[in-house]
């Protein structure tokens, strides 16, 4: 029989990997993948925070446009009783801001989280200016589905007022938090 010799320094027949190697190259792979991980976690976070400024900047423009329609075409504004600002317009008078049992802004309804919690809490400043016939609107958004994202957006609009004479046209400054 033919018989082969082996050699210490013959390595031409090792096959495979030993074992710290395998353990080794798992190691490495563990690591590699918790980066992966938390780069997925960190942009899918990034994401959801620009989509929702993106729908804060949406609603704020809609409803801050509906606003300025029907102040634009006010015969009358002053500050009623408590937090309501009455706006009149031809026949109809209107509330354009309020405490929670009045309606905040004229446009849309804002989404509400799977609780029925209001996705966002609003707080809105009003100041008019009766040298000047304008109304100024401050509308702050705060993201209340996730409290701890600190997601702010902040938008102001002034309007005039050519239809208020001096008479009908009351100059204050009043603050609302809305949460509906």
């Amino acid at each position: 029989m033919f018989m082969k010799v082996l050699n210490k320094n013959n390595r031409a027949l090792k096959k495979g990997f030993t074992l710290i190697e395998m353990v080794l190259a798992l190691a490495i792979m563990a690591i590699m993948c918790t980066y992966v991980v938390s780069t997925f976690k960190v942009v899918n976070y990034s994401h959801l925070k620009v989509v929702t400024v993106n729908n804060m900047h949406d609603y704020a423009s809609l409803n801050l446009q509906a606003a300025q329609n029907v102040i634009q075409n006010a015969k009358s504004i002053s500050k009623s009783s408590g937090k309501i600002i009455g706006i009149a317009g031809g026949n109809d008078n209107y509330v354009c801001y309020g405490s929670t049992s009045t309606k905040l802004l004229p446009g849309l309804t804002q989404y509400h989280t799977g609780s029925g919690k209001a996705k966002w809490r609003l707080e809105m400043e009003v100041k008019t200016d009766k040298a000047s016939k304008t109304v100024t609107i401050t509308l702050k958004m705060y993201d209340n589905a996730i409290p701890s994202s600190d997601i702010t957006y902040s938008d102001v609009m002034v309007v005039y007022c050519p239809g208020v004479t001096d008479d009908n046209f009351e100059e204050f400054t009043s603050n609302a938090i809305y949460v509906s």
